[in-house]
Parts: structure tokens; sequence; C-alpha cells
């Protein structure tokens, strides 16, 4: 008994549900004629707020610049850093520096900044990555410059 019932009112109800959706898509129409220009100029708005590869880059440059200088006499000066941002979350790498010769402040918020512009530029491009979470590297004084430990994580692009 209900499978007949349900034969018979399924079609009633597409039919009604289209109706509507003709009704629907006829006022959004004359909607979207007002609203168009908003639209438009929201989605410009959004694109200039997008960085660009060449500014992050430049973030980049001035990173390895601040960094250029590992030299160390101790390890306990050896810094690790995650740097970036993958499209599936996490640091797209970890760098590692002095703290004796590298202001780790300003590394700091350097290091954020690339990650903020990277996120903004991966939401904005749809981006894509491998969703391999990288592992923080170890770091140590060895003659005098800090450097990564073997065998510990590497950046995996």
């Amino acid at each position: 008994m209900r499978y007949p019932l349900l034969a018979i009112l399924f079609p009633v109800l597409l039919t009604a549900c289209s109706d509507n959706n003709e009704q629907a898509e006829s006022t959004a129409t004359s909607n979207e004629l007002v609203e168009a220009p908003v639209e438009i100029n929201n989605t410009e708005e959004v694109s200039k707020a997008a960085p660009d590869k060449a500014t992050i880059s430049s973030a980049h440059e001035q990173l390895k610049q601040l960094i250029d200088d590992a030299s160390c006499d101790n390890s306990s000066q050896c810094k690790v850093l995650p740097v970036g941002s993958r499209a599936c979350g996490g640091p797209s790498s970890f760098i590692v520096y002095s703290s004796k010769t590298a202001n780790t402040a300003e590394v700091e918020k350097l290091a954020k900044d690339i990650t903020a512009l990277e996120k903004q530029f991966n939401a904005a491009n749809d981006m894509m990555s491998i969703c391999q979470h990288l592992t923080a590297p170890g770091a140590q004084c060895s003659e005098n410059t800090c450097v990564r430990i073997e065998g510990s994580a590497a950046s995996v692009y």
C-alpha cells in the first residue's frame, strides 16, 4: 500500500518543486541585476588582498638574509622554526638558524608573515598539496655552524 502511494506522490512533489524553482530563478535573476556590480567589486577586493608569488618569494629572500650567518658557539643557539603553509595544513618547510647571529624576534615575525601570506595565496588560488605533514628536524652546532641533524625530517615538496 505504501509503495503505490509514494509512486503517486513523488511526481506531484517534483512538479511542485520545479514550479517553485522557476519562480525563485526568475526572482533571483531580477535581483542579480541590482546586486551584480556589488559582487564584482567584492571579488576584485579579494583578489587585491591575496599575495602573489613574487611577494612570497621576496619575503623568503628577506628571511634567508636574516638567517644567512648560522655561526654558533653551542647547540643551544641553534633554533628550528616552521615556515610557510601547505594547502593541506602544516608548514611547507623548517629553517635552522642561529640565535647568536639572528634576531629571534625578527626571524619569528617574518616566518609568521610568510606563513600568513602562503595561507592567503593557497586559499585565493584553491591550491592543493600533498598531505604529508613534516616533522620538525633537530639542529646542532657543528664546527661552529648551526646545521640540521642528519637523519631528521627534511623538506618535501
